[in-house]
């Protein structure tokens, strides 16, 4: 199988970043590989890409809506791959990455296949950082399943579909998502709910063998981009929740809420009890707390 990857950018300041995610897929021990930059309106780094990479790369250029989705769009329509596969511009690729996603498109019950994602902290996790909020990082949280298993929806720096899948229902709406600097997300959420309604006795699977690393910058380390990231989120679940099927569209918050309700903020309130770290463990259940709440409102003011 032939795998296009897809890594979408729009600034100039991302470069480094960028150059070095794509030198991850050049090293990839699969060999049968297509990569693809697409520029969200950056002419100056459309030209500098094409520099760098002469004849290394194929180059995508977004001129339609602004903003992540259409970026993605654009990469799509340049790939030839039976597989397409998308990545961050600041994530770096494991060796057997592609490799890991392969595998599991060996049985025509997969429709598509995301992975693990590793935060890389600039130096280290902030002490008060609970791993249960590493979404708000683009990662692979704690309270997501971390064995091979089925999943609602895949997080888009590190998943893949067959070909058919576009082919067949079309690509991302523009008018979900990130734009630029802007927190706003669920494109790939609306997207997969809409593949498992036109497949619904096919599988989107979660593989923590296949294992992307993605670069937290410092910015995203403090409570005000955690603030401004949850309101986003529930900003995007409330404008998705009233276009996809209602059974759907919040099922895996729901288990994630429990989650949080149930097990990670009682088990953190209880270690400051027993005064196992207190200051560390009730800083964590706050920020959990915190959060929630500002999701909350987020959904709430949008609907």
């Amino acid at each position: 199988m032939k795998v296009s990857v897809v890594i979408c950018t729009y600034s100039m300041e991302r470069l480094q970043d960028t150059i070095a995610a794509v030198n991850s897929l050049l090293v990839q021990s699969y060999p049968n590989v297509e990569i693809i930059i697409s520029v969200d309106h950056n002419e100056e780094l459309f030209e500098v890409l094409k520099a760098r990479f002469f004849q290394r790369v194929c180059l995508a250029f977004n001129n339609s809506v602004r903003g992540l989705s259409d970026t993605r769009n654009a990469g799509i329509l340049k790939a030839t791959g039976d597989i397409i596969a998308f990545m961050d511009d600041d994530g770096i690729a494991d060796r057997n990455w592609l490799n890991a996603l392969v595998l599991n498109y060996e049985s025509p019950d997969v429709i598509a296949v995301g992975g693990k994602i590793v935060p890389v902290w600039e130096k280290d996790r902030p002490w008060w950082f609970p791993e249960e909020l590493d979404w708000i990082v683009g990662c692979t949280y704690k309270g997501h399943p971390q064995k091979k298993t089925e999943v609602r929806n895949l997080i888009g720096c590190n998943m893949s579909f067959r070909r058919e899948v576009f082919d067949r229902i079309g690509n991302f709406k523009p008018t979900i998502g990130r734009l630029g600097k802007v927190p706003l997300a669920g494109e790939e959420m609306e997207y997969c709910v809409r593949l498992q309604e036109m497949y619904p006795s096919r599988k989107l699977l979660f593989d923590p063998e296949a294992v992307v690393y993605h670069k937290v910058d410092k910015e995203r380390e403090g409570l005000k981009y955690i603030l401004k990231r949850s309101y986003g989120e529930g900003v995007s679940k409330s404008i998705i929740n009233k276009s996809i099927d209602k059974r759907k569209a919040l099922s895996t918050e729901n288990i994630y809420l429990k989650y949080l309700f149930l097990k990670s903020i009682p088990w953190y309130l209880g270690k400051s009890f027993l005064l196992k770290n207190p200051v560390q463990n009730t800083s964590r259940a706050l920020v959990i707390s915190t959060a929630i709440m500002v999701t909350g409102l987020g959904y709430l003011r949008q609907k």
